[in-house]
């Protein structure tokens, strides 16, 4: 088995800690190690440094090499995307690496995003060697998660049958609305999509000449023309791009803790909290407070009767938003962006890692 880990996407979802020099996949959330990191520590339990495959972009090629160290992982295979074109072409990148190093066609690949929370191990190993049996069948297979509740922040996955240790894949159903979210989480046929994968190369292969033509034709040049040409490749997920439109699919449930920290609001889930359901780091004082998230870095933030808010300071910018917006401020980052660089200057990167 090879693990290709996307770790090349940017995103303003976590504005201000996450910015476009310093993507969600490199921040700490437990003083220990970045979302990279703790991805990385999850691959290297199912396969070998030598077995991982990162693909990411020159920007972040320094910040990834020393996040492949810190985890004792220096062995593994970095792949630099000229541009960014989204997932489907990410993944199709590295499926053409390694290829172009002579891994055969019927190799089983994990594909995982760099960015999520999950746990515990054995749950993860446990879904992975259910998914692989799958995969051997020629199915490509992805990861579900059961509902915990109403999320709109989420893709979800209809399910049919089933299929070995999992079900066949039905339907996909993108980001929904609240009414729909609900109607989903109360539905045992619905599973949050995790956007992990688990294929072989031929399938991945097979699939993008049936439903990726343009994208195709570029994997298939091999993989140094493939890089030349990879501005060219379609800008579009894997799971619009792929597997929305193939019948072939699968989904095997993970039934561990799983996030997808795509807000702040999903941070704040996540993150311990205190007697009155608040999230507390750095140097803060809340007093009569309320279920909320306050982040301080380097100075000293002091809170009164806050009820679910957000106050996140990034040292060049604060964030206060009701914990019910924390969707909208990846809109709220562009609006910045679009006054004029007010996203802020890329010397400031270092002062807004390391949260704890």
């Amino acid at each position: 088995m090879k693990v290709v880990i996307l770790a090349g996407g940017g995103g303003t979802r976590l504005f201000p800690l996450s910015r476009s020099w310093l993507p969600k996949q490199f921040l700490e959330f437990d003083g220990k190690r970045s979302l990279l990191g703790l991805t990385l520590e999850r691959a290297m339990g199912i396969v070998r440094p030598s077995d991982l495959v990162v693909v990411t972009n020159p920007k972040h090629r320094d910040r990834v090499m020393l996040e492949l160290e810190s985890v004792g992982a220096s062995g593994a295979h970095l792949v630099l995307e000229p541009v960014g074109r989204n997932t489907a072409s990410a993944v199709a990148l590295g499926a053409s690496y390694l290829l172009n190093l002579g891994v055969p066609r019927g190799e089983v690949i994990l594909v995982a995003p760099s960015d999520h929370i999950m746990g515990p191990a054995g749950e993860f190993v446990g879904a992975v060697d259910k998914a692989c049996e799958l995969a051997l069948r020629g199915l490509w297979v992805v990861f579900g998660v059961r509902p915990a509740g109403p999320e709109t922040g989420y893709g979800y996955i209809e399910v049919g049958g089933p299929v070995g240790p999992g079900f066949l894949v039905r339907s996909f159903r993108e980001k929904p609305d609240v009414e729909s979210a609900r109607a989903y989480a109360e539905d045992p046929r619905y599973y949050w999509n995790s956007g992990m994968y688990c294929l072989t190369l031929g399938c991945l292969m097979d699939q993008l000449e049936r439903h990726m033509e343009d994208l195709y034709r570029l994997v298939s040049r091999g993989y140094d023309e493939f890089i030349s040409a990879f501005a060219d490749s379609p800008s579009v997920s894997i799971d619009r791009g792929l597997a929305e439109k193939s019948s072939d699919g699968a989904m095997v449930p993970f039934n561990g803790d799983w996030s997808d920290i795509g807000s702040w609001d999903a941070i704040y889930k996540w993150l311990q909290k205190d007697g009155d359901g608040n999230v507390i780091s750095g140097d803060c004082v809340a007093l009569n407070c309320e279920g909320s998230l306050i982040m301080g870095q380097g100075r000293l933030i002091a809170a009164l009767g806050l009820r679910d808010m957000l106050v996140v300071d990034g040292g060049d910018a604060i964030l206060v938003a009701p914990r019910n917006e924390s969707q909208r401020v990846g809109l709220l980052a562009e609006k910045l962006a679009s006054l004029g660089g007010r996203e802020l200057p890329e010397l400031l990167a270092g002062c807004v890692n390391g949260v704890s």
